[in-house]
């Protein structure tokens, strides 16, 4: 990879095929979950024996303008590519909203979050849909999941067969979402998810919050209807898109995060 460039799509879907002609399908496989409506795939990268006994999830860019969580998160599958985990087959979504990034990336809305319809994807799941409070600026869409890339990330989160948690990468804030109304098991899942997240990349535990209330999130819909472990890490600070001088900060906050998390849960 080269280490100073932020990836576009066309540049992620170059790197995703190299990596694909490098390894055997046994280390990494790449499918397309789906089109969007301009047509490109939501490319879905599987590290790990499909047979693994646990899956794990990491997406980024659902949100157009936050791209350079896309270029971490191909950093990542760098490194555990070459470092690879046992029992866990990790699934990495590096871009879930690419006609949002493109219009980010290429043209003068450059703080363009939605997609290329102007749906704001994180309130267009059904848990909470149009509840959120900003309900005004953000467009939910008209109904819950009625966008492609919506109905594309729940089927493939329906095909988990054993779960072991999701993260949901944004920006910014240098913070971690994770405080969810929940009880039990699957809070105490989270807790040590949240905690070792933070104890990696020393990013601050945002408790008492309306941001994990439904309101029609991605995770929201992972945490409330499917029950499966999540957290939120904000990446980068002062504005978004976050500029690049701040990519080598993140990855390096962020690289051992998945190491160091299946080292404290499994």
């Amino acid at each position: 990879m080269n280490q100073n460039k932020i990836y576009s799509y066309p540049e992620m879907e170059k790197q995703l095929k190299n990596w694909k002609n490098q390894y055997s399908s046994d280390v990494f496989r790449v499918e397309s979950l789906g089109f969007t409506y301009a047509k490109r795939n939501i490319y879905a990268c599987h590290l790990g024996a499909a047979s693994a006994p646990h899956q794990f999830a990491v997406t980024a860019s659902i949100h157009g303008r936050e791209y350079i969580n896309t270029t971490l998160l191909l950093r990542m599958i760098e490194y555990y590519l070459e470092h690879p985990q046992d029992d866990v087959q990790i699934s990495f979504i590096p871009m879930a909203n690419p006609d949002g990034v493109a219009i980010s990336m290429t043209t003068d809305a450059k703080r363009w979050k939605e997609n290329g319809k102007g749906v704001d994807l994180n309130r267009n799941f059904p848990s909470g849909f149009g509840l959120s409070p900003d309900i005004r600026k953000r467009n939910p869409g008209l109904a819950p999941a009625d966008q492609a890339e919506t109905q594309h990330l729940m089927k493939f989160v329906n095909s988990m067969t054993n779960p072991l948690g999701i993260i949901h990468y944004h920006s910014r804030g240098n913070l971690i979402y994770y405080d969810y109304h929940v009880t039990g098991q699957l809070r105490t899942q989270i807790e040590k998810m949240a905690q070792s997240a933070r104890n990696t990349t020393g990013y601050r535990l945002a408790s008492g919050t309306k941001d994990t209330e439904p309101a029609g999130g991605f995770g929201d819909w992972c945490v409330y209807e499917k029950k499966i472990p999540s957290i939120t890490i904000e990446t980068g600070f002062l504005k978004t898109p976050v500029p690049k001088w701040q990519l080598n900060s993140i990855c390096g906050k962020n690289l051992f995060l998945l190491r160091n998390l299946f080292a404290s849960i499994l």
